[in-house]
């Protein structure tokens, strides 16, 4: 039997290492279109994760996908069955990935993104980020950049124009409450957010030099396999 995979966890900052050594609750945001959450992978990740965390919560972005194949130039009509085909499958990557790691623990969930969005504190979080966005210039330059390069990974020959990636923003700010708000959208004590590479953005917020205010209870993490974290430390 092989052994179980293991991960490294990076806290962005010494208050995210605080929380994070809570290991109260943590948000698994799985990104449509990325061949890093394959079922393997997944499987591996939440065994871990349970292992770790008291509560697990995995949430599958959905209807704010839309705005990403809008500012691709799909029709609505094709936009909206792209959608629909890409959250399918990876909804039941993860349901299948969960159930090989042993299924869900009773307080655990897995979430469209949509289902959240009429959350008062997910509403909440979602009039401050708009706020900093029409405020805050580096937090909106640092938005559009993580837009572009959204915009990019699935079209990588063309460039994308001004008007697509304020575009594509809408699904970046359909995510931020996830960032500065988990605790209060989960109703968890505290909260971690992850990736699993190094996210400029998540850098700019936690480092507290935006208008984009964190929630005390927040935390953000790079969490990667030990072997990538390893390879990538080493390059």
């Amino acid at each position: 039997m092989s052994e179980p995979a293991s991960f490294s966890l990076e806290p962005l900052t010494e208050q995210c290492a605080s929380i994070c050594a809570r290991k109260e609750h943590v948000v698994l945001g799985v990104s449509p279109g990325n061949s890093y959450f394959r079922v393997a992978l997944l499987t591996d990740l939440l065994r871990w994760l349970s292992g770790s965390f008291a509560r697990v919560d995995v949430v599958v972005p959905d209807a704010a996908l839309i705005h990403t194949f809008t500012a691709l130039g799909y029709a609505p009509e094709r936009a909206a069955g792209k959608v629909r085909a890409e959250i399918n499958v990876l909804r039941n990557r993860v349901v299948r990935a969960w159930t090989a790691a042993g299924g869900p623990r009773g307080g655990d969930g897995v979430h469209l993104m949509s289902e959240l969005t009429d959350r008062a504190p997910y509403r909440n979080a979602l009039a401050r980020c708009e706020a900093a966005l029409r405020t805050d210039p580096e937090l909106r330059a640092a938005c559009l950049a993580a837009s572009r390069e959204v915009l990019l990974s699935r079209r990588p020959v063309t460039e994308p124009s001004a008007d697509e990636v304020e575009t594509g923003l809408r699904y970046l700010l359909a995510e931020l409450p996830f960032f500065v708000a988990s605790a209060d959208i989960f109703d968890a004590p505290s909260s971690l957010t992850f990736y699993h590479r190094p996210f400029p953005l998540a850098d700019l917020i936690f480092s507290r030099r935006t208008g984009l205010a964190v929630s005390a209870r927040q935390a953000y993490a790079l969490i990667r396999p030990v072997d990538l974290a390893v390879e990538t430390t080493t390059r």
